[in-house]
């Protein structure tokens, strides 16, 4: 006989099973759980009814200019990545030239405890 599952593995699950991609073994699983505890039951059905909903609604596409705006903007923030990175590293003001001395005297240290043992 399997495990019981808990209220978190049973929650976890409910995407899988209202796409109906769950083995049929775990949706048993599932099911079982649902059929003891009125608590995830009632998540369920909320889930489920939710899920019903969002299917019924008619999908509408994007207008070409946002895709346009979107994929500027995403090939803007590639090119200038490292850009921003270096802005960002200015706000909490810690310069980058205290790393080097401070990683070299790391490595030295290091060198040096392990040479003395």
């Amino acid at each position: 006989m399997p495990a019981q599952l808990s209220h978190r593995e049973t929650r976890a699950l409910f995407i899988a099973l209202a796409d109906e991609e769950l083995p049929a073994e775990k949706a048993r699983e599932v099911q079982s759980h649902l059929d003891g505890c009125g608590e995830c039951q009632q998540g369920w059905q909320s889930y489920s009814a939710t899920v019903l909903r969002l299917r019924k609604v008619d999908k509408q596409k994007a207008p070409p200019a946002l895709a346009s705006m979107v994929m500027t903007r995403v090939k803007r923030q590639r090119r200038f990545g490292l850009k921003r990175l270096h802005l960002a590293h200015a706000q909490y003001r810690l310069p980058v030239e205290i790393l080097i001395p401070l990683l070299l005297a790391v490595a030295v240290a290091a060198f040096i405890i392990m040479s003395a043992t």
